[in-house]
């Protein structure tokens, strides 16, 4: 069940939001009603991607109730602890109802890295490394119970399947090929390489168990690893 919204009543909006920063000065401040006013969240939520603006947002389009947005605004005051609230079916189709064609905020607009080369990883320069902080960050995030899940959706899987019938991979035709130091993986050998892979000589990795504490799988040599961790892997889907 949502929240019944009295669309008549009106707000004051903060234009820069008080946990940006913003004041209470008139000039700071705009009459709207609550569906604008939540209209004003969703947008500076798409912008900025604070979740403060999430949850005034759902909170006043009646999608977020009461004591989610309590939970929200506890889990999330402190610092890199999100609270890793998840939306109901309801929810997400109110969700994405709320966005659909001229309420979408790129509505009409050419995507904004169209023709934009991303390097490496999620955009990251090619050869960024993640800190020991970010992977143990990232391995207890895909560690949840239930994060891989999505992948399981009969319906998501089925609609990837129709997606590439027909279609001629990435990878078709192409080999790899090296000129002794660097790798690439084409067509036609560039001039110089000839058809090859460089050997593997991580010597790092050599004598390396996998172990794990529950919650994450760690490599260590035999007899150096950590107390709580035990001997295999744990699935994470």
């Amino acid at each position: 069940m949502t929240k019944h919204i009295n669309k008549h009543m009106k707000h004051w909006h903060h234009i820069i939001p008080k946990h940006a920063g913003g004041t209470d000065d008139q000039d700071n401040l705009v009459h709207l009603t609550i569906e604008e006013h939540a209209e004003a969240h969703r947008i500076l939520f798409e912008q900025y991607g604070r979740w403060q603006d999430r949850v005034a947002w759902l909170s006043l389009a009646g999608i977020m109730k009461d004591e989610e947005r309590i939970y929200e605004i506890i889990s999330n005051s402190n610092k890199g602890n999100p609270s890793g609230w998840k939306p109901t079916d309801e929810q997400r189709k109110m969700i994405s109802l709320s966005k659909v064609g001229e309420k979408n905020p790129r509505y009409g607009k050419p995507a904004t890295n169209l023709g934009v080369s991303r390097s490496g990883v999620g955009g990251r320069k090619k050869g960024t490394v993640w800190s020991e902080e970010e992977r143990n960050t990232h391995e207890l995030i895909r560690s949840r119970e239930g994060y891989y899940d999505f992948t399981q959706r009969e319906e998501r899987n089925k609609k990837i399947s129709e997606s590439k019938k027909g279609k001629i991979g990435n990878a078709a035709g192409k080999t790899w090929f090296t000129n002794g130091k660097t790798e690439t993986y084409a067509i036609t050998c560039p001039e110089g390489f000839w058809k090859g892979r460089n050997p593997n000589n991580k010597s790092n990795k050599k004598g390396l168990l996998w172990f794990n504490n529950g919650e994450i799988n760690k490599q260590y040599t035999l007899g150096q690893e950590p107390e709580g961790f035990t001997r295999g892997k744990i699935s994470k889907k």
